[in-house]
């Protein structure tokens, strides 16, 4: 067997379920059971499983006057996920690129995803000793200024789930590791509006962040710099913590919040 067979393995039955999504389209936007079991050419009772688990989810849902079935609402939540990560992403990319010609110094944009900070766009900067990001890196959403400010701004409920749910393992020995101390930490950042770490996910690096907020006035992203500690002056400091609450509020200006709304 190749190298690379066991990661083009597939599994049938989720396979299966989204050949039955991908036939709903403009076109034909309703299928009854027996239409999707010739389609597919697959059995009616095997296609009703399928139907019934992918219903409990509510990726799709059945009409009550056709019997048919549509897709779910629970596919316009995912799309509109999408949607405003890729909005916030184009939207603060100017302002990225303004804040770092001013500080040359790591920029990057981040998302919630499940319980965790993810990077959705990095603008590097010119010095050899850097902070350094990857597009697509992880990190829990205790660790770090750009994670910490995620939480931080999270509705009440919302955030108590998120950190009932987090196990607080140390990377470094700056790293918060108790939920009394997390809840403190995050009442301080939303009172300042921003967050700065050091060494919390990796020694020597110090990271900055603020919330950017939808049209809704709830956390969309973080926008942060990284930086070595070594120039980590307070005059620069400042002047980051400065531009990033700018940097912020137009962000999320743009993506029609109200400043005022936000608590």
């Amino acid at each position: 067997m190749r190298a690379d067979e066991g990661y083009m393995k597939t599994v049938g039955a989720v396979e299966k379920a989204l050949n039955i999504l991908n036939r709903f389209s403009q076109q034909k936007p309703e299928w009854s059971l027996a239409e999707l079991a010739r389609e597919l050419e697959l059995s009616k009772p095997t296609i009703l499983r399928l139907l019934n688990t992918l219903e409990k989810y509510g990726y799709v849902s059945r009409n009550r006057v056709t019997r048919k079935y549509r897709l779910g609402m629970r596919l316009f939540d995912l799309v509109g996920i999408v949607l405003s990560q890729i909005e916030v992403r184009a939207v603060a990319l100017p302002v990225m690129r303004e804040i770092m010609g001013k500080v040359d110094e790591a920029v990057y944009l981040n998302v919630i995803s499940g319980e965790e900070r993810v990077c959705i766009e990095f603008l590097d900067c010119s010095h050899t000793i850097k902070a350094s990001v990857n597009i697509g890196q992880r990190s829990p959403l205790y660790v770090g200024a750009s994670a910490l400010v995620l939480l931080a701004f999270q509705k009440e409920r919302d955030r108590e789930k998120l950190i009932n749910g987090l196990e607080l393992k140390p990377f470094t020995d700056s790293t918060i590791t108790s939920k009394q101390k997390l809840r403190q930490r995050l009442e301080e950042i939303r009172r300042k509006g921003y967050a700065v770490s050091w060494g919390e996910r990796n020694a020597g690096l110090v990271s900055l962040s603020v919330p950017v907020f939808d049209r809704h006035a709830e956390v969309a992203a973080s926008l942060s710099i990284g930086l070595p500690d070594a120039r980590a002056e307070p005059e620069k400091l400042d002047l980051c913590v400065k531009l990033l609450l700018e940097g912020g509020k137009a962000i999320s200006r743009q993506m029609g919040c109200r400043i005022d709304d936000v608590h």
